[in-house]
């Protein structure tokens, strides 16, 4: 949606958190009216009211949506929501952020989805086009809200799009477009991962150029005729994927199409899911001018993101392992799969509806004791009884000092939660900081 298709309305914010906030900046920037509905206390609503120069309604009702012809949703607020069906089946028209910068913004977009490694590939790729002199900034679900990055000089925005920004935005025709993979996750929010997958493909509408996962069927266009290239992590797979890996003198080869661009072990990041994350960054990064050289520096030069498989120290041969952003199962596994020796793993917090049966197999394999906190980690314990030795810890700096009590040289302790944090922390970056500063503790005894 254009700007000036809200000229001479007033609109509604429906959430005011970060994306909200962000919102209202750009709409005040472009001298458009507007209220917010917020479920907030009154306090909080007469000092938004005031800041803000607008109303400010505390209640979700369709009696307040009516008088508005456009709302402008955040992500945290449900779709589903009852009264959002009701202003969309009443003809109000329902979009979010993401929306509004596709009217806006005026250079080329690579956009990025997936259930894990969407920050990653998103900071990567912004790495790399950096390195070779481009002006990239990376914004969305990232953390810097896609409309305030819009202030910033860029020759290419990198957008990191959750389904839920996805559900809103029907107009954004990125240069390139990828869907990383797709797990369980968010199923709280959704009829079943089929109803998740769909929304993730939601990126590919309007893309000039797709990027896939040929190992993942549900990140795959629907429609056979869309422009798409593949990535997969299988040997000598040119036949199926243009890119794809290679075994050469001994080492792991990242490859595009027939040809070695880099040796795996010249990552800076740990794991084949951070080689499936290069192998897409690299397939995303084509639809660009990229000399060779400082594509081949910007990826191996790349250290990573906190909170992913963040290596933190290790004392008396027992390394420790920050992976508070794995927020679902499939990035536990990972993260568990990834790491150099015995697992101390270090999970739960807030299910939102997960299966954890999957987990069953890496943990047999890689896990000597399971350390479970949070709201569902009875759940837990029931679904993987057998699995490993369980302990319970009523803090995440008791789950720390558990975990060195049982420790040995060649472990690996790890924080890979495989559930959200909200019951015990503010976000992952906080659970990740306390983790971070348990373990300080531990190394300086």
């Amino acid at each position: 949606m254009h700007i000036h298709e809200l000229q001479d309305k007033r609109v509604l914010i429906v959430g005011y958190g970060l994306t909200g906030a962000s919102v209202a900046r750009f709409l005040d920037r472009h001298a458009i009216a507007f209220d917010v509905a917020d479920e907030c206390d009154e306090a909080t609503a007469t000092l938004h009211a005031k800041q803000l120069g607008c109303e400010v309604f505390t209640q979700f009702d369709l009696s307040v949506f009516s008088q508005y012809p456009v709302l402008i949703l955040s992500p945290g607020v449900p779709r589903s929501t009852p009264a959002i069906q009701a202003a969309v089946a009443s003809g109000i028209d329902v979009i979010g952020d993401i929306e509004l910068f596709a009217g806006a913004v005026d250079v080329p977009v690579i956009a990025v989805t997936g259930s894990n490694g969407k920050s990653s590939v998103v900071s990567w790729i912004a790495h790399v086009l950096q390195h070779a002199g481009i002006k990239a900034v990376a914004c969305g679900n990232i953390g810097q809200p896609a409309l305030d990055s819009l202030q910033l000089p860029a020759d290419v925005f990198i957008l990191e799009l959750s389904s839920y920004q996805l559900e809103s935005t029907r107009s954004l025709k990125p240069l390139a477009a990828a869907v990383l993979n797709v797990s369980d996750d968010h199923l709280d929010r959704y009829d079943d991962i089929e109803q998740y997958a769909a929304i993730k493909r939601h990126v590919f509408d309007g893309a000039a150029y797709c990027v896939a996962n040929r190992d993942d069927a549900r990140t795959w266009p629907e429609r056979l005729d869309t422009p798409c290239d593949y990535f997969t992590l299988a040997m000598d797979a040119a036949d199926q994927a243009r890119w794809h890996r290679t075994s050469r003198d001994g080492d792991i080869w990242l490859c595009d199409d027939q040809y070695p661009l880099l040796s795996q072990a010249e990552l800076s990041v740990p794991g084949d899911h951070n080689a499936a994350n290069a192998l897409a960054a690299l397939a995303l990064i084509e639809s660009l001018a990229v000399p060779f050289s400082a594509l081949h520096e910007g990826l191996r030069g790349y250290a990573g993101l906190p909170h992913r498989t963040e290596f933190l120290g290790q004392q008396s041969g027992v390394r420790w392992y920050n992976d508070s952003k794995g927020t679902n199962v499939d990035a536990c596994i990972k993260a568990v799969e990834a790491m150099p020796g015995p697992v101390i793993l270090i999970m739960g917090g807030i299910s939102k509806g997960a299966d954890f049966l999957p987990l069953r197999n890496s943990i047999e394999r890689h896990v000597r004791l399971l350390v479970l906190i949070g709201r569902d980690r009875e759940r837990i314990s029931e679904q993987l009884a057998g699995s490993a030795r369980m302990v319970n810890a009523d803090s995440l700096r008791d789950a720390v000092h558990l975990s060195r009590e049982h420790a040995t040289r060649g472990d690996v302790v790890l924080l890979s939660p495989a559930c959200s944090s909200f019951d015990m922390f503010k976000n992952f970056e906080d659970r990740g900081e306390q983790f971070a500063a348990a373990v300080r503790e531990v190394l300086a005894a």
